[in-house]
């Protein structure tokens, strides 16, 4: 059964370490898991051969701009460019939050925040996510 990613739900740690839902800021977010492949294909082969390494994973949410927006994103940043922040705890739920539904739970690095604006739409902010230490899928 496909689900509306209207109840989608989003949250992010706050510079201060809070876990905050972050879904109204948010209209997009990608978190794809990439596997790292080694070749180990020796001569003589007629095929290439492959061993599988680690994974990875660089993630992006984005949505309208708002002060609001803003005011969560930018201590996050500040605090990263500043060095006093390691990582934040990033859980998204791509079906929503009743019991059950899949929830994927990670700790990832801000690489970057950005307001943008073109003519022709509404000022957006992105920020792109560098996932440390694996994503791990469970259920609330």
């Amino acid at each position: 059964m496909a689900i509306h990613s209207k109840e989608t739900v989003v949250k992010l740690d706050t510079s201060g370490g809070v876990l905050t839902d972050i879904s109204t800021y948010c209209n997009k977010v990608e978190l794809p898991q990439e596997l790292d492949l080694k070749e180990v294909t020796v001569f003589g082969s007629s095929s290439r051969q492959w061993l599988a390494g680690y994974t990875d994973s660089d993630g992006k949410i984005s949505g309208p701009w708002t002060r609001a927006s803003d005011a969560f994103f930018a201590p996050i940043m500040a605090a990263f460019e500043a060095g006093t922040l390691a990582s934040v705890s990033l859980e998204y739920g791509p079906e929503g939050t009743t019991a059950s539904d899949r929830k994927i739970l990670g700790e990832v690095i801000l690489k970057n925040y950005q307001v943008s604006s073109d003519i022709d739409s509404p000022v957006m902010w992105s920020a792109d996510l560098k996932v440390t230490g694996g994503l791990t899928r469970t259920t609330y």
